[in-house]
């Protein structure tokens, strides 16, 4: 199995904590919701349906913490450690575990095309090249997680051939997407961050707009599994979305143009401190 460093100078660590990514948590999400076994696992055992922006919130910063602590931490372990428990009988009556390889490399497999998708909406697509690199270095995050080699795919071909088969074949709607895609209509709890006076306030503009640009964002097959409509006036709005973020984000200082964990270990390597804890 090919494999490739994962560390500074790792076109995983120069993507992945980029904050403009946060536009496609909700893209993200959904697609790991569409596999039956991660839509039966959250509906079952997390409070995906009374809270959903604190599995976004929670899940993402031990999910960088695997890419980016310093070597030797036990991130990937713990990560694998918050699925134990996790199994039941998925929408069509089969067992899951949220540890089967099979799963756990479908939920991993979106944040790596999620960094390509990320690149391709703002304008700067990688290369073939990149991209296998990229799948390589895929492998070596993979491994963080102490799980098989066996359902791992170390170039982009066969990535790209996987990809379009979980789009033709395995992802479905289910209960967690239905509530995903008309979230708006929810009475979802504020983010910790913000006050709840202050959500009160923002929270119908700001989960309407994060519903439609998961939707503008999904794959087309996505869509059409989800049922959503996107029209020329959508897609239009879309563009000019990506075309103020692509103005702006080059223009701000690293600390915002990266997330919290990614910055303060890249701030470890600068400083010559990579084992500092």
């Amino acid at each position: 199995m090919r494999s490739a460093p994962l560390g500074p100078g790792s076109l995983t660590w120069h993507h992945f904590g980029d904050s403009r990514g946060l536009l496609f948590l909700g893209r993200i999400g959904t697609l790991q919701n569409m596999h039956p076994a991660v839509g039966a696992a959250l509906r079952e055992h997390s409070d995906f349906f009374d809270n959903p922006l604190d599995r976004l919130f929670r899940s993402m910063p031990p999910i960088l913490g695997v890419v980016y602590d310093p070597p030797g931490s036990d991130t990937g372990a713990r990560v694998r450690g918050y699925h134990t428990g996790l199994k039941g009988h998925d929408s069509r009556g089969r067992r899951y575990h949220a540890l089967n390889p099979d799963v756990f490399w479908w939920t991993h497999a979106t944040f790596v095309e999620g960094i390509m998708a990320v690149n391709e909406f703002f304008g700067t697509p990688l290369t073939a090249e990149e991209k296998d690199r990229l799948v390589a270095e895929g492998v070596t995050w993979w491994r963080r997680y102490g799980l098989t080699d066996r359902p791992a795919i170390d170039n982009y071909p066969d990535f790209a051939a996987y990809w379009q088969r979980m789009l033709a074949e395995e992802l479905e709607s289910n209960s967690t997407t239905d509530y995903a895609v008309t979230m708006v209509q929810a009475r979802i709890p504020p983010p910790g961050f913000l006050p709840a006076p202050v959500w009160a306030l923002v929270r119908y503009p700001v989960v309407r707009f994060m519903t439609w640009l998961s939707a503008g964002l999904m794959p087309e097959r996505a869509r059409e599994i989800l049922g959503l409509t996107w029209t020329a006036g959508d897609q239009r709005r879309l563009a000019a979305v990506a075309a103020v973020v692509r103005w702006t984000w080059p223009k701000l200082p690293r600390r915002l143009r990266y997330l919290d964990r990614a910055y303060r270990n890249m701030r470890r390597v600068d400083h010559g401190r990579w084992w500092a804890v």
